[in-house]
């Protein structure tokens, strides 16, 4: 989830735009949280969704069902705002936020496609995601841009990351769509691929899922900031929804008052992670 990096019962959130495009995404997102212009009210109840299957942040193996569902259900008990929050597949819920069957879902991270959707919120965390390969081989040991040849496997759903989109648009490397993360690392390990998209806490996961040790994968081009890119989660709703942009104001009230008093660095921290720098 999709891509996100959602991923994740069906799909994981993101689609497949390539190249220049995602330099939009950083000049999109500054406008992400302008200030409403009027106090539309918000409805008596908000309905959410969210999907399953993405440690730490969304997921059933988690205490309190993630990092993401726990801070969102602060902020509106922060908000004094009643919800009503589903867990559903990935794609069914942004299908249903688009035909405003809900009034929110989360997390996803930006891309250009969904930007022209969606309204995002201030993020509820970072993820730095980008490619593993089996331990040992010679491209362990490479830079991402010596790579050549390869195959790369992204969880269907998933847009590539930046590190993705550049061995794919140079021709490096060949795109195989998997149906979720852990099937990509099943491939990798069976050496029917090179290299799997993803981020550090999915990969952790999988190999946990497939009885893997954790060393078994990993990543690619070290602490090279051009081999990973960092992203952040966001809440989201339709951009053609007559509450979304003070849906998304009075959400970020409620985050930067967590922030304030501490509840948000609190719960972030019980899943192993750091605020967000913004």
């Amino acid at each position: 989830m999709g891509l996100i990096h959602l991923v994740n019962t069906g799909a994981s959130p993101a689609s497949r735009r390539q190249g220049g495009r995602f330099l939009a995404v950083f000049g999109l997102l500054a406008a992400i949280a302008l200030p409403v212009r009027a106090q539309t009210p918000l409805p008596p109840l908000v309905r959410l969704s969210t999907g399953d299957d993405y440690p730490p942040f969304s997921s059933s193996t988690e205490a309190g069902g993630g990092a993401a569902v726990a801070l969102v259900k602060a902020v509106f008990a922060e908000l004094k705002q009643p919800i009503a929050l589903e867990i559903e597949p990935w794609m069914r819920g942004q299908e249903r936020l688009q035909s405003q069957q809900i009034d929110g879902t989360f997390p996803y991270v930006p891309n250009p496609e969904r930007l022209t959707l969606y309204r995002y919120s201030r993020p509820l965390a970072t993820i730095r995601i980008r490619l593993f390969t089996r331990k040992g081989v010679p491209l362990a040991d490479l830079p991402l841009g010596a790579a050549s040849g390869q195959t790369l496997c992204i969880a269907r759903g998933t847009s590539p990351a930046v590190p993705s989109a550049r061995l794919l648009l140079s021709g490096q490397a060949t795109l195989v769509n998997g149906s979720d993360v852990a099937t990509c690392f099943k491939l990798l390990l069976a050496k029917r691929v090179d290299l799997v998209q993803t981020h550090e806490h999915l990969a952790k996961r999988a190999m946990r899922q497939l009885e893997q040790p954790a060393d078994a994968v990993v990543p690619v081009g070290g602490d090279d900031p051009r081999a990973f890119e960092e992203t952040g989660l966001h809440f989201i709703v339709s951009r053609h929804a007559p509450q979304g942009e003070a849906l998304i104001a009075a959400f970020d009230r409620g985050l930067a008052a967590l922030r304030e008093n501490g509840q948000f660095a609190e719960i972030l921290s019980r899943y192993g992670l750091t605020l967000p720098s913004s």
